[in-house]
């Protein structure tokens, strides 16, 4: 015997007792939302940006400490940061290809992709030595691809347009 009983079945045994079938009726119905139907790009894409968002921290104690380890912690957070990106763009292929998502909002891409080839261009930069590795070029680099992750993450990671999870309202209901 099932002793789970589902919300809707409990709702349904409370107002049968009170139901008037004079009064419409509407209800919400939620999709199944599982790890296997979510889409996994958003999350390495997140991760990602936060390791290239603390190499611009990393690059301003350097700036302000001159001590070359800032220097190494910045390059390593690049590098993260890049290889999560890389993992993201094949999560992103897989998102697709299991119809995780249904269409890819290319705007959204594009900038993910500049803020990426900005950040490559930046761990160039960064294995420069002494002080011209961050300071300037590489700390103009540091802030101008956070802010273009900060604008991006601001309403969420996706570049995918998703299936939709949310409740829809159904037709009123005579039962």
């Amino acid at each position: 015997m099932n002793h789970h009983i589902s919300t809707d079945q409990l709702i349904e045994r409370a107002l049968g007792a009170r139901r008037d079938d004079s009064i419409p009726r509407a209800g919400l119905f939620f999709q199944e939302s599982s790890f296997r139907s979510r889409a996994l790009h958003p999350r390495l894409i997140g991760a990602g940006a936060v390791l290239l968002i603390a190499a611009l921290a990393t690059d301003v104690a350097y700036a302000r400490t001159l001590l070359f380890q800032w220097n190494n912690f910045s390059i390593w957070l690049l590098t993260g940061g890049l290889l999560l990106a890389a993992l993201a763009g094949f999560a992103l292929v897989l998102d697709f290809a299991l119809h995780r998502v249904k269409a890819i909002d290319w705007l959204r891409f594009s900038g993910f992709v500049a803020a990426a080839l900005l950040s490559l261009l930046n761990a160039l930069v960064h294995s420069r030595d002494g002080y011209t590795a961050i300071v300037p070029e590489g700390l103009e680099l540091s802030a101008l691809v956070s802010a273009i992750l900060v604008i991006l993450g601001w309403r969420n990671w996706s570049v995918g347009v998703p299936h939709s999870s949310r409740p829809t309202m159904l037709k009123e209901t005579h039962s």
